[in-house]
């Protein structure tokens, strides 16, 4: 694949992402109690810590994806998304493990069932894969950039 095209590609994707956890973001925002009770429901974190997660995990959803979008610190952004995809993933098979149905609160809240949890964390695998593309590819593009010529 030219490079011209894996540009395009690599940003295409931040882009969808970026819009993803600007989405995310903002339909969490809407509902700090659900957040709160959604994060609680996992039983992972401190209690301590829940209401300090559920007020800032929106807000930190929204500046990562929209940082993503705009290209301003791209790199650094698609490494806070990578990070927060794999504990979002990791708190999904967690639950599921345990045999504990909770609703993930992931873009708005409802119900929780089993099979919501599975295609849950399924779209959460697809994003992780996602989310690695992008910050790998931007490392790499960095690293080639920054390479002394000849």
């Amino acid at each position: 694949m030219s490079d011209y095209l894996k540009t395009h590609w690599r940003q295409a994707i931040c882009v969808l992402l970026g819009a993803i956890f600007v989405y995310a973001g903002s339909a969490k925002i809407e509902n700090p109690q659900a957040m709160a009770d959604s994060i609680a429901a996992f039983g992972i974190i401190p209690i301590v810590l829940i209401n300090p997660v559920a007020l800032g995990l929106p807000a930190f959803e929204i500046a990562s994806g929209v940082l993503l979008i705009i290209g301003w610190r791209r790199r650094i952004a698609a490494l806070a998304i990578l990070l927060a995809v794999v504990a979002y993933t990791i708190a999904i098979g967690s639950a599921l493990a345990r045999g504990i149905t909770v609703d993930c609160g992931c873009f708005g809240f409802g119900p929780p069932t089993r099979a919501r949890m599975w295609i849950d964390f399924g779209r959460d695998v697809v994003i992780l894969g996602a989310a690695a593309f992008s910050y790998c590819s931007l490392v790499r593009k960095t690293a080639v950039s920054t390479q002394p010529r000849n």
